[in-house]
């Protein structure tokens, strides 16, 4: 696997994941089309097309393959866009903002929210005003998640479909061969350094650290800033990127968990991440709930029979993709009618067992689910937790390139650590003037 490309890797992982989960994907549709969210599905707009901005990861290869029973039920065709997210991004604010309106239903990040919030139809009241679409359920979704994905101004611009938080993951077999505990994960970040150390040996790298341009290394910085005691603004509303806690977290990032990740890191993104885990090359790592169908599969996992897991110490970043509807869309209610479907309590169920990725509590602790991805626990207990978010910017997004391309710099060894701190606060600061944020 280690010669893919990103988008190779989307697409080879997905149809891995197809074919090692066959059997429960076939099981889980046959429920599906059995089910009755499914069966109460109306026909009233056969013939429609709609088009979808969506992920590239297995999770989203095995929706959208699951989504076929709603085509079989409905006469709805469904156009996904595998797209990697920064084209996600890109597309649909340039869709919305120039309204054009070629997409109608958007793959949306909670640090986004704010931007599409104008143009999305507020889902609130989805169940009363589509025939066809099951109860919203809203209890059913932790509360906290449920805010961040979903909620501007008391309207519901996306329903939460994905929930996420950063996981550290490890390989049982290659600690204990190490002389270390793999069933006691590291309290703080300092440990997790310090079992990468041991595990650092024989080919073998002792994390999965990203340092490309891409967000993920974004992620990776925001996690360990607010370990490490980091806030983003003052209580002024001033930005605080030059703290001690970032300096630390860009010092840690390159000179520890740097030190002990694989060679050519400087340009990853997830596929890498999680391709360095189940090839076995790095033995410790950061994770996302989303990538544990591929960690758990034996058919593309070396390390699925031996793996562990826990929250990110000391701090757990808030993941996680929502669904929203374009309100412009030229065929809202074939939208709105899919959406509330594919979100729906019965359906979330299903789609867990194929995917690994819910967002509804009644999921996270169904016994099926759980004992097909037992990981879930844990993520749950880290959403319903005091969890981290992106910057609480409307245009947070920005923000996060600037985190990333300070800390590329800062690991490739074109900047130091010190200097990249002052060049942080001063372009947040400069965007923040620019952007109204600040006077």
């Amino acid at each position: 696997m280690r010669g893919l490309t990103r988008r190779g890797f989307g697409i080879a992982a997905g149809a891995t994941a197809l074919l090692g989960n066959g059997a429960l994907l076939e099981q889980a549709m046959a429920q599906t089309a059995a089910a009755e969210a499914t069966r109460n599905l109306p026909r009233t707009y056969s013939g429609t097309t709609l088009r979808i901005t969506w992920g590239s990861t297995p999770s989203y290869q095995l929706m959208a393959d699951f989504s076929s029973r709603f085509t079989e039920a409905t006469g709805i065709r469904l156009d996904f866009q595998f797209l990697q997210q920064t084209d996600r991004y890109q597309k649909m604010i340039l869709d919305a903002s120039s309204n054009t309106n070629s997409f109608d239903i958007y793959l949306t990040a909670y640090q986004w929210k704010e931007q599409i919030a104008p143009h999305a139809h507020n889902l609130m009241r989805l169940d009363q005003e589509v025939r066809g679409v099951p109860p919203m359920d809203w209890d059913d979704y932790p509360q906290r998640a449920l805010e961040a994905y979903s909620r501007v101004d008391g309207k519901a611009v996306a329903i939460p479909l994905l929930g996420d938080v950063s996981m550290l993951v490890w390989d049982k077999a290659a600690l204990r061969d190490a002389g270390l505990d793999p069933d006691s994960p590291p309290a703080d970040w300092e440990g997790v350094h310090r079992n990468g150390v041991a595990l650092n040996k024989g080919g073998r790298y002792g994390f999965n650290m990203p340092a490309g341009k891409s967000i993920q290394t974004a992620c990776t910085w925001i996690t360990l800033f607010h370990a490490f005691g980091g806030q983003y603004l003052d209580a002024a509303g001033r930005p605080t990127f030059g703290s001690d806690a970032a300096l630390k977290t860009f010092t840690f990032m390159s000179q520890r968990l740097g030190k002990i990740s694989p060679p050519g890191n400087l340009t990853w993104d997830f596929p890498e991440m999680i391709n360095s885990l189940v090839s076995g090359q790095s033995a410790q790592g950061y994770m996302w709930a989303g990538g544990f169908s591929t960690l758990f599969d034996p058919s593309k996992s070396k390390i699925a029979g031996s793996l562990g897991w826990a929250p990110t110490p000391q701090a757990v970043l808030l993941g996680g993709w929502g669904i929203a509807v374009n309100a412009k869309s030229r065929s809202l209610d074939a939208a709105r009618l899919f959406v509330g479907w594919l979100t729906s309590k019965e359906i979330s169920r299903q789609t867990a067992l194929v995917s690994g990725t819910p967002c509804r509590i009644s999921a996270f602790k169904d016994p099926e689910v759980v004992a097909r991805y037992p990981v879930l626990p844990a993520v749950l207990q880290g959403m319903e937790g005091a969890v981290a978010t992106y910057p609480p910017l409307r245009d947070s997004e920005q923000v996060n390139i600037l985190i990333y391309d300070e800390a590329n710099a800062v690991c490739s060894g074109t900047k130091t650590a010190e200097q990249a701190v002052v060049d942080l606060q001063e372009k947040v600061s400069t965007f923040m003037r620019r952007r109204g944020y600040l006077r």
